[in-house]
């Protein structure tokens, strides 16, 4: 239930407002810093660092930048340093020359990429030629229900839409040689060019594998372009994609660091907090001119908060935590997740010794959130003990399944306890939903240009995000993590 308040009008303006409560307190006695929020949020989202595309100098800046902060809060390298290589290619589809054709009878419809379509993936499977008739599947929620799918030896599988990577595992295994993932609106198109653009960045690790690319060579396919598309597949057309590529090494580095636990016994169990710092850099320019994409709400802010908790636990007079807490910063989850992939692949320690991984990556609230979703949490320990917590504060957790949209699923994937904890969509605490409506309108820029530092952002929202990851690890650390069912 929500906390009751006192409602008070506001003329002109129709909101529910009430005195804002003291900032709930963690166990260890130290709040949440907000300057330090707001320190590192601004930093690490400044023209600085140039948006911190994955591989570029801005990126590099960013994980200096954090090894820094980590040294100077007294946390020690998880491994023999602070920056992790992640060893990456970049493979940037060459225009000229990429051209995917949509045969149907004897018509022949010419596809350009950038315009019409967009390659997709993180795999070599994605580099190079496919071609094959052309057989819708249906949406990844179908194929997935479905208990058979139509025949896919040698075709080109069409889907309603993205698929995640076990669906696209499903269609390779029937015989699919392809996918191309229909849109549904120019924005979504317009949305994932500005994500990923023309350039693909893969694993340079061929041991490495994907838990969110499509284990086989996708595009995805702007709408105007679908029709020529759906009339071929009712007619039983061809897709025949000839990709070329231009492939160059590029340098990254996921960010690990670690305050030991006091106690002897159990400070070689870890519980890891995890955030990307990585962005999209320079992307599409938006309707002012704008290309820089600074990543202030993706993923500086939660970056910020990693930081924060970090600065609060070791500010404790005894040493804080039994277990040792990890403090993870991953890059290359704007381009699916690479390095928390690498790194449950190439792990600096036994992943055996983490206890829980807890991901902040939902953007920065701009107000108090008091309803929570657990993305990982359904059917499991650590969802059931994070909705404990919710509720002990007088919050709601709603505990949801899985998904390969951040860098908890890639630990889940290991058989490692985590947990991806999202504000809800309720109004936030002490606002009307109008009130809340307005201020996720003025602030939410996800994946725009607009999403920058801005000195009037309200920081409390944040500092309730982080408060409760901390009251998580603070229930972990306790021991009240039961065994999984």
């Amino acid at each position: 239930m929500r906390r009751p308040c006192w409602l008070v009008l506001v003329p002109l303006m129709g909101n529910a407002a009430c005195a804002p409560p003291a900032p709930p307190r963690p166990a260890l006695g130290t709040p949440i810093d907000t300057m330090a929020l707001r320190r590192h949020g601004a930093y690490l989202a400044s023209d600085l660092l140039e948006g911190r595309g994955t591989g570029t100098r801005g990126a590099a800046v960013a994980a200096a930048y954090l090894g820094a902060q980590c040294r100077a809060l007294g946390l020690e390298p998880l491994g023999p340093r602070y920056l992790m290589d992640v060893p990456l290619e970049e493979a940037r589809i060459r225009l000229d020359e990429a051209v995917v054709r949509i045969a149907r009878g004897g018509d022949t419809t010419e596809l350009r990429a950038g315009d019409d379509f967009l390659a997709v993936g993180g795999t070599r499977a994605a580099l190079g030629r496919f071609t094959g008739r052309l057989v819708y599947v249906g949406t990844d929620d179908e194929i997935r229900a479905a208990a058979t799918l139509p025949p896919l030896t040698d075709a080109v599988a069409v889907t309603g839409g993205a698929i995640r990577t076990d669906v696209a595992t499903r269609l390779r295994e029937g015989g699919a040689v392809g996918v191309v993932q229909l849109t549904g609106s120019a924005e979504g198109y317009a949305l994932y060019r500005a994500s990923r653009g023309l350039a693909m960045i893969l694993h340079a690790d061929p041991g490495i594998t994907s838990s969110f690319h499509p284990p086989l060579p996708a595009l995805v396919l702007a709408p105007h372009a679908a029709p020529a598309l759906v009339a071929a597949v009712r007619d039983g057309g061809m897709l025949d994609a000839r990709l070329t590529f231009d492939q160059r090494p590029i340098h990254a580095w996921n960010v690990g660091c670690v305050l030991p636990g006091r106690d002897a016994r159990l400070r070689d169990s870890l519980i890891a907090l995890t955030a990307h710092y990585d962005h999209l850099g320079f992307s599409v320019p938006d309707e002012h001119g704008d290309s820089l994409y600074n990543g202030f709400s993706d993923n500086a802010a939660g970056v910020a908060m990693l930081l924060a908790i970090a600065q609060a636990v070791r500010a404790t007079p005894d040493g804080a935590l039994r277990h040792s807490l990890v403090v993870l910063f991953f890059t290359g989850e704007e381009r699916g997740l690479l390095g928390s992939d690498y790194f449950v692949t190439r792990p600096p320690v036994p992943l055996e010794r983490f206890r829980a991984v807890i991901n902040l990556d939902a953007g920065a609230p701009p107000a108090r959130p008091w309803s929570w979703r657990v993305a990982g949490g359904s059917g499991t320990a650590l969802g059931a003990l994070a909705a404990d917590v919710a509720a002990e504060r007088g919050w709601s957790a709603t505990l949801s399944p899985p998904s390969a949209n951040s860098d908890y699923f890639p630990f889940l994937d290991r058989g490692v306890p985590a947990v991806f904890l999202i504000p809800g969509s309720a109004p936030y605490e002490g606002l009307s939903a109008d009130s809340s409506q307005a201020l996720r309108r003025r602030w939410d820029r996800y994946h725009q240009a607009g999403d920058e530092y801005h000195e009037a952002f309200p920081f409390e929202g944040l500092r309730r995000y982080a408060t409760y990851a901390l009251l998580l690890v603070e229930a972990v650390d306790r021991g009240r993590l039961r065994r999984e069912p």
